[in-house]
């Protein structure tokens, strides 16, 4: 029997009744998430609803962290030469950063997805990806949709959610005002992507052609056809929708790309999102910097999870100094590494489950090249979800471990996506992992 009498930061648990059956809910999202979503069964067979206080706490902490993130990176180095060598990132993964300092901080911030565990005191920011490659966006978007569409159909008071595409048409407006140009937007990726296709870009141009935005696609091997190098042209604004380490590890060609930023295309977000999506500032921030008050202190303290770069040094941890290396070995079920700029799950081994000769080995890589973080582990508290098995409609309620991923868009916090693992299991709570896909609401305000 599951107890559903708690109350939490996620608030007493109300199984969701009315609405479509679960057959036609299945039927909705197969129809809506066919060539959006790498999965799309199982799923929540519900939103995850929470007070809308916690909600609007959550998405305040997000935008109040990514903001310390952005300073943190200022403040490392003068200029961004400076930046990359003191978090030690790799060049290649950098193709096309600016001498522009103004603008590339300006715009290192513009998308963003944090993933949070919630335990017995609240979310806790285990990191935050940055840059509009993040994933579930789109996703999100969909599914927030259909339950503001059922909620209306019900008769019952919309949810609390504003548009993700909203904040991203009003970041093109106010960007294309700067630059002096109709509001108007490339939106650059790749087909050879395969969690991406043409519905995927079409989706996300009908959206933001709803608030106002011309958008069109450009696949990045053509790139250089709709920004020539001619000097007579006009700027163009354009948002990168991948990550330059994935079309590195992918094999896409990133020349075009390279070349229209010198050409006259204003690419969104700046390449310092790389930097700042570097795990290292998070480990930063969790330390301390010089500059931080005490307000930036406590809402650190409180919301992010102990965290340290890893090298030949000492820490404190739990009121004691220790070696960080013995540290590691000794406290090994307490702790995951993880590579400062990992994606989608790479380079996250959890001591607890990696095997002993594994772990010492990934320790002492980590000590030598000082590119791994170490994050103490966060226990989730655990809620009751009903999930959609499978597209016929069959339906079970599980105790699940919520993965929370508030998204960032032009400096306004909106949005959530959720994903959880209905085993309880210790580990990553990911896609590749099996993970379950959903989205967290706020109850109507």
């Amino acid at each position: 029997m599951l107890d559903c009498s708690e109350r939490s930061w996620f608030g007493s648990y109300v199984p969701r009744t009315g609405g479509p059956s679960p057959r036609l809910l299945a039927e909705i999202i197969e129809k809506e998430l066919t060539d959006i979503a790498r999965s799309r069964f199982p799923r929540a067979y519900e939103p995850l609803v929470v007070p809308v206080e916690s909600y609007r706490g959550l998405l305040s902490a997000t935008r109040r962290i990514l903001e310390l993130q952005r300073r943190a990176v200022a403040e490392i180095a003068a200029d961004s030469s400076g930046r990359v060598t003191a978090l030690k990132a790799d060049q290649a993964d950098l193709p096309r950063l600016s001498a522009d300092e103004a603008y590339e901080l300006a715009h290192a911030i513009d998308f963003s997805r944090a993933d949070a565990v919630v335990t017995e005191d609240g979310p806790k920011f285990v990191e935050f990806n940055v840059g509009a490659g993040v994933g579930a966006v789109l996703e999100f978007e969909l599914e927030r949709r259909i339950w503001q569409r059922i909620r209306q159909e019900t008769g019952e008071a919309e949810l609390t959610a504003p548009s993700l595409y909203e904040q991203m048409a009003s970041l093109v407006k106010r960007t294309c005002a700067e630059l002096g140009i109709e509001p108007s937007v490339l939106l650059i990726g790749t087909l050879e992507d395969p969690a991406k296709t043409t519905r995927y870009f079409n989706t996300q141009i009908e959206f933001l052609q709803e608030y106002g935005v011309r958008a069109r696609f450009a696949d990045l091997c053509s790139l250089l056809e709709e920004v020539p190098a001619n000097t007579d042209a006009k700027k163009t604004l354009g948002i990168v929708q991948f990550a330059e380490r994935e079309a590195n590890n992918c094999g896409w060609d990133m020349s075009p790309l390279v070349s229209a930023a010198r050409n006259h295309l204003f690419a969104l977000p700046s390449q310092t999102a790389r930097l700042i999506d570097s795990k290292k500032v998070l480990a930063l921030l969790s330390e301390g910097l010089p500059w931080m008050s005490r307000e930036d202190h406590e809402l650190v303290q409180r919301c992010v999870p102990w965290t340290r770069i890893v090298g030949d040094r000492t820490v404190e941890w739990r009121g004691h100094t220790h070696d960080v290396c013995e540290l590691l070995l000794k406290e090994r079920e307490n702790f995951v590494l993880k590579g400062a700029a990992g994606y989608s799950s790479q380079e996250v081994f959890f001591g607890l489950s990696t095997p002993d000769a594994t772990w010492k080995s990934l320790v002492a890589s980590a000590v030598e090249s000082e590119y791994y973080v170490a994050q103490e582990v966060v226990i989730p508290v655990r809620r009751p979800i009903q999930a959609l098995l499978d597209q016929d409609g069959s339906v079970e309620t599980v105790l699940a471990n919520p993965r929370i991923s508030p998204f960032c868009v032009g400096g306004v916090a909106t949005g959530c996506s959720m994903r959880f693992n209905p085993s309880g299991e210790i580990g990553p709570v990911t896609r590749p992992y099996g993970a379950w896909p959903g989205v967290l609401l706020g109850a109507p305000s």
